[in-house]
């Protein structure tokens, strides 16, 4: 009745075949015997057709491939609304700008490529990394944050790419892995790359085009699979036009760049992030949280923010530390010219010092004078404290220090 059965040896033995290839009248088919048992005794056996051919097969397993894949892609998401964060639980604020910077990070963060963050010292940069991280596919794997300006040019290639045993002198006897291998399958952070030396810029350049790192010492060059997010308070633009930043690794960290808006506009958000900065300080020091009055309130949305949000949390946690009566007023905080920014202007100390100095030789000369005399201001107002100075001034403290090299 069917040519090549085999139904006879599955009622011998009372062993199933799932998934044979059968040959009949020419055409092969993909086919299922099962024995018919009533107790432990076989009584017979029947024969199914489960597919017309091994062709239907495999389109049935491409089929179902894709559909594993659209299964995790959708388990991901229903995961991320659960926790309703979508790592921007610290991004606090339901100003239009920030409303706007959430809804560009879930936007951008499924996505593989390279992310450039531009903000103002203190607006929360390492805050929308981690959110972009944290909401990316890579989100199970390690983000490795790295201060690019502190990074010495002697140092950064064991820093970055790792050394092997007794690679040079000092090295560890196990070796090391640099950052790049440190963030494999995840994400690596560089902040400050607008600090960076030209130097380290070149060898940087070559890792992003090619993904692969050698450690010192090693003559085996590895592919490294990370993804790439950086972070400055600076124009890169004017930076790459006063030759102190490449053109082409601009070009290439900043395919997608997210601005990070500053606390002066978005201050309709600032009785919110009040009120956090207050909880947190009171939970970490056991005490109750103390009233915070309107015209504290008032007085706070009224002022500049030089330093945005670092400042602000500043600011907060001082005032909970002298309220008095449970109550933060506004004459609790630092008087109003603390909060201003640097009185003396770049423009008009170039000017200051072009009619000092006239036959000064370059541009480039003329602004870091400039650079340097604000330093020089801004230390005089912070009483030497340089942390405090560089908040002030909108810079890293290592850019700082490299200024205050050069002025000595």
């Amino acid at each position: 009745m069917i040519e090549n059965t085999r139904l006879d040896r599955v009622v011998a033995t009372g062993k199933a075949e799932v998934g044979e290839i059968q040959s009949m009248r020419g055409a092969e088919r993909v086919v299922t015997r099962t024995p018919i048992k009533r107790g432990d005794k076989v009584l017979g056996a029947v024969g199914r057709i489960m597919f017309k051919g091994p062709a239907q097969v495999e389109t049935l397993s491409r089929r179902i491939n894709v559909l594993e894949r659209e299964v995790e892609f959708y388990k991901r998401e229903a995961a991320a609304i659960c926790n309703r964060s979508y790592g921007l639980d610290t991004l606090i604020g339901e100003s239009a700008p920030m409303r706007r910077l959430r809804g560009e990070i879930i936007k951008v963060a499924p996505l593989e490529i390279p992310v450039l963050i531009r903000g103002e010292s203190g607006t929360g940069k390492e805050l929308v990394a981690q959110a972009l991280h944290r909401l990316s596919a890579r989100r199970d794997s390690a983000v490795v944050m790295v201060n690019a300006a502190a990074l010495p040019a002697t140092l950064v290639e064991s820093e970055l790419f790792g050394y092997e045993p007794g690679a040079f002198t000092g090295a560890d006897r196990k070796g090391r892995k640099g950052k790049f291998e440190q963030a494999a399958g995840g994400t690596i952070f560089l902040d400050e790359i607008g600090d960076m030396p030209m130097e380290v810029q070149a060898k940087l350049l070559r890792v992003l085009q090619d993904r692969i790192v050698e450690r010192i010492g090693s003559d085996r060059p590895q592919h490294v699979d990370f993804r790439l997010v950086t972070a400055t308070n600076h124009d890169l633009q004017e930076l790459v036009t006063a030759g102190r930043f490449r053109l082409d690794l601009f070009y290439r960290i900043s395919a997608i760049t997210i601005e990070i808006p500053p606390l002066r506009s978005r201050v309709d958000d600032i009785p919110v992030l009040v009120a956090h900065f207050i909880k947190d300080v009171a939970d970490r020091h056991h005490q109750p949280c103390p009233e915070v009055t309107d015209s504290a309130l008032s007085y706070l949305m009224e002022q500049p923010w030089p330093g945005n949000i670092r400042q602000l949390r500043h600011e907060v946690e001082r005032a909970f530390v002298f309220a008095e009566n449970g109550r933060i007023c506004a004459d609790t905080f630092t008087p109003a010219d603390d909060f201003r920014a640097p009185s003396t202007t770049p423009a008009l100390a170039a000017r200051d010092i072009a009619t000092a100095n006239p036959g000064a030789a370059t541009l480039k000369a003329s602004i870091g004078q400039v650079e340097i005399e604000l330093v020089r201001a801004a230390l005089t107002r912070n009483q030497g404290n340089k942390k405090r100075a560089a908040q002030e001034l909108g810079i890293s403290r290592s850019y700082l220090y490299k200024l205050l090299e050069i002025d000595d």
